[in-house]
């Protein structure tokens, strides 16, 4: 079962990589350029087939760990070009020489020659005869639709969750947690008090005060309580019933068993909007629980909406620590949204996507500010594992997930690094301010020391993925 896991896994990552590569080809294809070969995966081909019509050699490559598409004269003329005469008699050369061949030969020689074909100055068909714009189209098509991808799967995540799902940005409430360093009648450090008896709106414990009124209130002290409690396989939290709970008034407010929310110890009141975290504008629950997330390792300003004004509240959450990285912890409750139509399905694909977006930015510059290790950075090993231990978890999980990876990838290859699709944004960006190209022995020097240092890093990646397995 593991390993139908993994080629899912595999399946849904060649998936992603070709939506990619199909960005770069329908572009080329529109702005008028051939496109030698169509590949997915990279080293030695395992199939291929050539078109008759266009002349592109659609393969599947060995290793599955990226794609790529070849475009005539894709490095320069220098390697391409070649006079009329010299197309006219290397062209009924090669047709005698191919009339003489079985089928097998002739198979295996029609990729052979892919980089060689020999084409005039101005070839309307070569990539380096394009101008700068529709070479820029070509490079941006590709990023852009795995971001597209991730924002239509982000829908669908989204109207899959359901009305549950949807949370509002306006404090309903505060989490009680409780503080206790070891286990007590059942409570675990870093559990949450959620309701009494039931799992709904009705029984939900809102703040500190109403459980000690509740606590209060009962005769026999004798409680059966839900706790929210982090699954340890998951990392997410869930409800958990402890049965006949004694608590005594005494109990209650002894901070060693049971501590008040840090937001609310804050000044942050019910009924409050927060519209900001710090300079981040947050619009919905999932905005604002990413951004405590991010954020919350320090004391943050929240700008909330109180009786319609704006006021800045000062705020420090729990945090917790996972492989040794300190992250926040969202520790007040949220309202639901009171409708589930179309605006509200779009505003949380919107709002949820752009968070998305932004975790990919935050996720590279702690890498490089060092709050991130490179523990924290997976390949495609790492990748594919994650994939298929999501898709044992069920199928919001994995769906989730693939949505992130998506979007992750189209946002990544932007980045102005070379051999990169930003890379090449970089050089076209430049080649407008200068008003001329970078020369393709410059630009290809600096293409290549690109890929050498992401070769590098990603074989330094697999190694540690493959260790971690």
């Amino acid at each position: 079962m593991q390993f139908l896991y993994i080629l899912l896994a595999l399946f849904i990552f060649g998936i992603l990589i070709f939506i990619h590569e199909l960005g770069h080809f329908v572009a080329a294809r529109l702005c008028g350029v051939q496109v030698l070969e169509f590949a997915i995966g990279m080293g030695p081909k395992l199939l291929s087939k050539k078109s008759k019509k266009s002349g592109t050699v659609y393969s599947l490559r060995a290793f599955p760990i990226g794609g790529f598409i070849n475009m005539l004269g894709e490095n320069g003329m220098e390697a391409v070009q070649g006079s009329a005469e010299g197309e006219e008699n290397g062209s009924e050369e090669q047709n005698a020489t191919e009339s003489d061949q079985t089928p097998d030969e002739a198979s295996n020689m029609e990729t052979a020659n892919e980089s060689d074909v020999a084409i005039k100055q101005d070839d309307p068909r070569a990539y380096c005869n394009q101008s700068v714009w529709k070479r820029i189209l070509i490079s941006l098509a590709g990023p852009a639709m795995n971001v597209v991808l991730g924002f239509v799967l982000m829908l669908v995540f989204v109207l899959v969750s359901g009305h549950s799902a949807l949370g509002t940005n306006e404090i309903a409430g505060f989490y009680v947690g409780f503080s206790g360093q070891e286990a007590y009648q059942g409570f675990q450090p870093g559990d949450y008090l959620y309701s009494f008896d039931t799992v709904d709106d009705s029984n939900r414990i809102f703040s500190f005060a109403h459980f000690q009124n509740k606590v209060a209130q009962d005769e026999d002290k004798i409680f059966n309580i839900y706790v929210l409690r982090k699954n340890p396989e998951t990392s997410v939290s869930e409800p958990v019933l402890l049965e006949n709970v004694t608590l005594t008034e005494e109990i209650v407010k002894d901070p060693n068993y049971f501590k008040i929310a840090g937001s609310e110890a804050s000044g942050l009141q019910v009924g409050d909007t927060v519209i900001k975290v710090n300079s981040t504008r947050v619009h919905t629950y999932n905005e604002l629980a990413y951004e405590v997330m991010n954020q919350g390792y320090e004391p943050m300003i929240f700008t909330v909406l109180r009786n319609g004004e704006k006021q800045e509240v000062p705020i420090t959450v729990r945090q917790v620590t996972e492989e040794g990285i300190v992250f926040g912890e969202l520790d007040f409750i949220l309202y639901r949204e009171s409708h589930f139509d179309f605006v509200t399905v779009v505003k949380h694909t919107w709002y949820r996507s752009l968070s998305t977006v932004k975790m990919v930015y935050d996720s590279l510059l702690g890498l490089i500010t060092g709050r991130f290790g490179l523990s924290a950075v997976s390949g495609p090993v790492g990748i594919t594992k994650t994939v298929s231990d999501a898709a044992q978890m069920g199928f919001l999980n994995l769906l989730y997930l693939v949505t992130v990876i998506s979007i992750n990838l189209g946002v990544m290859n932007l980045l102005p690094f070379p051999a990169l699709d930003g890379g090449h944004l970089l050089i076209y960006l430049i080649e407008i301010i200068r008003r001329k190209p970078m020369k393709k022995e410059v630009e290809g020097i600096i293409n290549l020391v690109g890929l050498i240092i992401l070769l590098t890093v990603a074989v330094l990646i697999a190694i540690k993925d493959i260790i971690s397995l």
